[in-house]
């Protein structure tokens, strides 16, 4: 028998914590003598009643069923994932810690008294989950031989088409009318995922298309960026573009949802659009095409490991640096251009049953879930 101990969060819908689970339900079908250790939520104001993780119940008890290491226990594998990165030695035989480089540089996200322990231990292997982050993990000096990338995924049977019915009762609930264009971006407001040149490029389109409808989807719970301030500071600094008509256009949905729920929003939208600046993966894009809706998201980062021209436009961008962060600068031109495209339905690559037929052979939790455990126990 093979002996899996994970270390990681449960219960609450933080990007580290929604990966640790998808992965834990496909790890439960893997035959493993599998365990899990609940880690402190790293802010100590996190709580599951504001930041729900959001599954069915019958999911989330096949998660939480997973039980603690034995007293003893010293597994084959130990595979960690919570944030900051514990790099520090187990007493498994090998040691793999999940961790994302968004900037391309790890500074600030690892304990800092563990970096070196950590590069000088043979036996830990960090795991992530797309090229451009990895290279935030050779540049701290990790070889690449020790650093294994491998995507994240989608529940095929949690995300999927909705039907019309269904559609036009999540459009209705959020105020968006049947011959409006909704276009849908959600998760933390930072700086990094590029909501505010999104507001502008949306202010624009307004101004030749009425019927377009911005809905921001946020989690200030957890990460206590707001969508609202972002709008703010812009009609103060362009206020003739965002002006109180753009704002009072915008729909703004701050409350905690089950999955379910962000699946009708991804599939109440007519496109999602992610021009970030620095991911690490950026899975919601991923969620929504999976819901047969087309993408727009930033060319030359994290996302060109799964982009498809069935489901995907791309945003051109100029790469920029301090030289210790790496990010792309968005170009508001190039992103009105593609939301134009499909706004206008010219996209004639995007093709929904391929795209769904792409995500679920190279990009469900089941497929990338089996390479995560080959590589684990080779």
């Amino acid at each position: 028998m093979r002996t899996l101990l994970v270390e990681g969060w449960r219960g609450i819908n933080h990007s580290f914590a929604m990966v640790n689970q998808y992965q834990l339900l496909e790890l439960s079908k893997h035959g493993l003598d599998l365990f899990h250790e609940d880690l402190p939520y790293h802010g100590a104001h996190w709580n599951s009643a504001q930041s729900n993780h959001g599954f069915p119940e019958s999911l989330y008890q096949q998660i939480s069923r997973i039980a603690p290491p034995p007293a003893g226990l010293v597994p084959d594998v130990n595979y960690r994932i919570s944030f900051p990165y514990r790099l520090a030695s187990s007493k498994a035989k090998k040691l793999y810690v999940f961790g994302t480089s968004e900037l391309q540089h790890i500074n600030g996200l690892v304990y800092e008294d563990q970096l070196r322990e950590g590069l000088e231990n043979p036996d830990l292997t960090i795991v992530t989950s797309s090229r451009w982050s990895a290279n935030g993990f050779y540049r701290a000096g990790f070889d690449e031989s020790r650093v294994l990338v491998i995507p994240l995924g989608v529940d095929p049977e949690i995300f999927k088409p909705i039907g019309r019915e269904s559609r036009q009762a999540f459009r209705q609930a959020i105020k968006i009318h049947d011959d409006e264009f909704m276009i849908l971006s959600a998760g933390a407001m930072t700086q990094n995922k590029g909501i505010k040149i999104l507001v502008l490029a949306y202010a624009l389109l307004r101004q030749k298309h009425q019927g377009v409808r911005l809905v921001l989807k946020e989690q200030p719970a957890l990460y206590g960026s707001s969508a609202r301030e972002i709008v703010k500071q812009l009609k103060l600094e362009q206020p003739r573009l965002v002006d109180d008509a753009v704002d009072a256009s915008i729909v703004y949905l701050s409350q905690c949802v089950t999955l379910a729920q962000l699946r009708g929003l991804y599939g109440a939208a007519d496109c999602y659009a992610s021009p970030y600046l620095a991911e690490g993966f950026n899975l919601p894009p991923l969620e929504a095409a999976a819901c047969g809706t087309p993408i727009v998201v930033t060319r030359g980062g994290a996302t060109d490991d799964y982009v498809d021209e069935s489901f995907a436009l791309q945003i051109d961008g100029t790469g920029r640096t301090d030289g210790t962060s790496y990010w792309i600068e968005p170009k508001l031109d190039s992103l009105v251009d593609q939301l134009t495209v499909l706004i206008e339905d010219r996209a004639s690559s995007i093709d929904k049953s391929k795209a769904i037929e792409f995500i679920g052979r190279d990009f469900s939790w089941h497929s990338v879930v089996n390479r995560l455990v080959d590589a684990l126990f080779t």
